[in-house]
């Protein structure tokens, strides 16, 4: 019988500290704190657990001293708390190379058992010139068979054994009004994962597949995933490849680098070990892209799957720095008193808060013949009002805003600190909806439809400040239909503290307020995919 023991996993380091000593592992660290004598009880253990110690055997011997049993007990408590020590047999005959041991042991929760699924499997590498013989390089010195094929359909006849017809492609996705129309996904064994040129990579295990690229300044690894699977189409990496400039022929230095986080991506997978990215993941699958001047390699969200249940955090991955649909809002020399601004390449964003001026930014430099929000009633929101904006209505009375604070303070913003010589005409369009226009005599500088009268002269005031204090020219609108970030205030906060995050609650009554307009009627817009990942709604 196989004797099984628990060890320390070979990637955990201890420093002594002023107060006992600090450890360091694969993914966690942890301070024990209880005097010097601590490290002198490390000193004397951990030689011990190196070996491999019988688990009955790390109780404390009941004759040693009282601190020393509780010196030992609370070394192994962290020690188990934070998986940094592994219960495992001896490897046995068919040992991986000492690296790939080490690596096991500080990583997989079994590793013989990971051991065994990568020498059971078969990697298929396919590929050309140095992309090809990295990962080739990469697999062997893992110690798994490789097979090299010219193609991704021939790699799979060799791992099936058999032959199958690779259905035809199918047609691209346009955009169209209505929101349930059917999504066209790639077949299973598509030509789209076959490489055409020395810039792309497709390596794979069983059903198991990893895409890569790499030209001479870029190059990038998909998430490993199920053959088939939707985040690795052809569009994916097509789009992939287009945003990080995917040209040339690749350097060695960067091909070897690609080539080997495609391998390791892969045996992660195989071996049952955490994707590299798994601690990144927590909304959207995570690709790794590098550059090779100078050389560097992060990993950034992909916009694939549904999307998050808190809208907010789609904001990250749609302005990603590398494969955002958007270009990263920027603060940059922009003056950011008594507003918020940001720029998306030249659309400008304004907000209360630096979020919701980023929000704005990237929604603003979004192209689309209707109107896009961030979730369903934002969008939906936005388009109503654009559909009431020429609505005229009753005058309103002056009072309904002029004792509002947060209307008084964007407007005092806008006339006195900016000095613009503005007007401001506001009106009721039906009961619950309010329309304000600002000008300056000679066009209409903001306008904004709102729930209340002070709602709507706020917000068109705080659009033409961002303007003013931009130095833009033209017509702004903002809105309160985007929901606001959640946020624990204390109870002493007033209206001035909150807006616009309470004038959220009174969205679904002015959107039907607004929907009972004469002439007024939206209707969805269906949005690519990418898009749709992101939790982005349209109207029009």
């Amino acid at each position: 019988m196989t004797r099984v023991l628990v060890r320390l996993r070979p990637v955990v380091t201890a420093t002594p500290t002023a107060d006992g000593l600090h450890l360091r592992g694969w993914a966690s660290s942890c301070t024990l704190s209880g005097g010097t004598g601590l490290w002198k009880v490390w000193q004397r253990l951990a030689p011990q657990l190196e070996a491999g110690i019988p688990r009955a055997s790390l109780e404390v011997p009941p004759d040693a001293a009282p601190a020393v049993r509780a010196a030992v007990s609370l070394i192994l408590d962290q020690l188990w708390e934070h998986d940094m020590l592994v219960e495992m047999p001896a490897w046995g005959t068919d040992m991986p190379a000492p690296e790939v041991a080490a690596w096991l042991e500080s990583a997989a929760a079994e590793p013989v058992e990971a051991w065994r699924r990568l020498r059971a499997a078969t990697v298929i590498v396919s590929g050309h010139g140095p992309l090809e013989r990295a990962a080739v390089q990469a697999a062997e010195a893992v110690g798994l068979a490789v097979q090299r094929s010219g193609t991704a359909t021939k790699a799979r006849e060799l791992q099936a054994g058999k032959n199958e017809p690779t259905p035809k492609a199918p047609e691209p996705i346009t955009p169209q009004a209505g929101e349930n129309q059917p999504t066209t996904g790639l077949p299973r064994d598509s030509d789209a994962a076959v490489p055409s040129t020395s810039r792309e990579l497709v390596i794979s295990a069983g059903d198991l597949i990893v895409q890569a690229g790499c030209g001479t300044e870029a190059g990038y690894v998909l998430p490993s995933a199920p053959e088939g699977f939707t985040s690795l189409n052809t569009e994916v990496t097509m789009r992939t490849a287009a945003r990080l400039g995917i040209t040339g022929e690749p350097p060695e230095i960067l091909a070897t680098l690609i080539g080997s986080a495609a391998v390791h991506r892969l045996v992660c997978a195989i071996a049952g070990l955490p994707d590299p990215a798994a601690e990144l993941a927590d909304t959207y699958p995570m690709a790794l892209v590098a550059h090779a001047s100078p050389l560097r390699a992060t990993y950034h969200p992909l916009l694939q799957g549904p999307p998050p249940s808190d809208p907010w955090q789609a904001l990250e991955a749609l302005t990603d720095s590398e494969l955002g649909p958007v270009d990263t809002p920027e603060f940059g020399p922009l003056p950011q008193v008594p507003a918020n601004l940001a720029t998306s390449g030249d659309a400008l964003g304004i907000g209360t808060t630096a979020d919701a001026a980023r929000l704005n930014a990237a929604l603003n430099a979004l192209k689309t013949d209707g109107v896009i929000g961030i979730d369903e009633t934002h969008a939906r929101g936005a388009a109503l009002r654009r559909a009431a904006r020429h609505h005229r209505g009753e005058p309103a009375d002056a009072h309904e805003w002029t004792s509002d604070p947060t209307a008084h303070r964007w407007w005092k913003a806008l006339t006195a600190r900016f000095g613009v010589p503005a007007v401001v005409r506001v009106e009721r369009l039906a009961p619950g909806a309010y329309k304000a226009e600002v000008s300056n005599g000679r066009q209409i500088l903001a306008w904004a439809v709102e729930a209340t009268a002070a709602d709507a002269v706020a917000f068109a005031a705080l659009a033409a400040t961002g303007h003013a204090q931009a130095g833009r020219t033209g017509t702004a609108h903002l809105n309160g239909a985007a929901p606001s970030k959640t946020a624990d205030n204390p109870g002493w906060v007033t209206r001035q503290w909150q807006w616009p995050a309470d004038v959220r609650d009174r969205e679904e009554r002015l959107q039907q307020a607004i929907a009972r307009l004469p002439g007024v009627r939206v209707v969805p817009l269906r949005l690519d995919p990418e898009l749709r990942a992101a939790g982005l709604k349209a109207y029009r």
